[in-house]
């Protein structure tokens, strides 16, 4: 991924994440976990919680597209979204999934 796609793949996933918290009802005490998992944690993760927005990411874009979407959120003043769980060492996490823990399925 070039930069620039990397800085418009990050502006699109924190866009979903919050048409997908308006769409849901999301209360201001409710919040987005964001964690880099492997492909059995994602699927983990999608069965036991609902709503979730998950992206496949290239281990060689993981570092710049955590922090571009960490800035993205900083820019676009999303209170709503808490940033955990994410090794950047380690090579076979390549997803990062957003879900809610307040919402199991």
């Amino acid at each position: 991924m070039t930069k620039q796609s990397i800085i418009q793949t990050a502006r699109e996933y924190v866009y979903d994440l919050g048409n997908t918290a308006k769409e849901f009802g999301f209360k201001n005490t409710e919040s987005w976990q964001l964690s880099l998992v492997t492909s059995s944690e994602r699927r983990t993760l999608e069965r036991s919680h609902h709503p979730t927005i998950t992206i496949a990411l290239l281990p060689e874009s993981i570092t710049e597209f955590v922090a571009e979407v960490k800035a993205s959120m900083i820019r676009a003043n999303t209170m709503f979204t808490r940033v955990g769980n994410i090794d950047l060492q380690t090579m076979e996490k390549q997803f990062l999934v957003a879900y809610n823990t307040n919402r199991p399925r």
